[in-house]
């Protein structure tokens, strides 16, 4: 397990940098900085000029390995990160000295870490949001750690601030709408209800949100175009005979990944 650091100028090695264990997490620059984290839940800050190890900070560990890459973000002199059991921890990207750490599971996880999906983190306006397959959607106090609220959403997939909404689609193809201050659930749309899912197999793998159109992409090659204010359903497109990734714009494209190739849609 590798990251090599490459000059950009000249593209040529700086450092290879090796882990035993292997890397398990998006990688985050800032400030000279990159942060990653490994597969024993230690975050690991290096210096981008040279690869050297500037620190690192050693979170629980259950020895399971986790099923989906860990998420952090930085946001200031802090940088944010969720393990593979669900504690969520708010350190100084500096030093690694801890600010907060919030459990978000029981001790019970333990017998079941391999099992936990955790979106993605996302910060807005000092507070951070991010669900799980465990049917929880949390809002938290960046600065505190405190839970501000949870709501019964069942999804892996990364939520949605649009304005005073939260916007996410549950593992099962439902599109859940929540206030984004006290959590409270405005709406609910089965983002599935025109596809034949027999056994259940058919599954929601990433969504955006663009110019009030929602977009989700499922695991047999579908892309679902909605309506954003009331869910309607306006377009089901064939894509591809298998998986697709979550959709991603760039200057007015929408792309998506399948299995050999990337897509581009209008």
């Amino acid at each position: 397990y590798k990251i090599l650091l490459i000059n950009i100028n000249d593209g040529k090695l700086i450092k290879s940098i090796e882990s035993n264990t292997g890397f398990n997490s998006n990688i985050k620059v800032s400030n000279k900085k990159f942060f990653i984290i490994d597969f024993e839940n230690t975050i690991r800050c290096f210096s981008t000029e040279d690869g050297s190890e500037l620190w690192n900070f050693r979170s629980e560990n259950p020895f399971i390995k986790s099923k989906k890459k860990l998420s952090l973000i930085i946001k200031g002199e802090l940088v944010f990160f969720i393990n593979s059991i669900g504690d969520l921890t708010s350190l100084n990207i500096n030093n690694g000295s801890l600010y907060w750490q919030t459990p978000t599971q029981s001790n019970l996880i333990y017998q079941d870490a391999f099992t936990l999906e955790n979106s993605d983190l996302v910060f807005l306006n000092d507070s951070i949001y991010f669900s799980n397959n465990k049917n929880e959607l949390f809002s938290v106090d960046a600065r505190t750690g405190i839970i501000d609220w949870k709501q019964n959403v069942n999804s892996s997939l990364t939520p949605v601030i649009v304005e005073d909404l939260v916007f996410t689609i549950s593992n099962e193809g439902f599109l859940f709408v929540i206030d984004k201050e006290k959590g409270n659930i405005i709406r609910i749309i089965n983002m599935l209800k025109n596809i034949k899912n027999k056994k259940n197999k058919i599954k929601p793998v990433g969504f955006i949100i663009a110019k009030n159109k929602i977009y989700l992409s499922l695991n047999n090659g579908r892309l679902i175009k909605a309506d954003l204010s009331m869910g309607n359903i306006e377009n089901i497109f064939k894509l591809s005979g298998s998986k697709l990734s979550k959709p991603n714009i760039f200057s007015d494209q929408m792309y998506l990944i399948k299995h050999n190739s990337i897509i581009k849609t209008n």
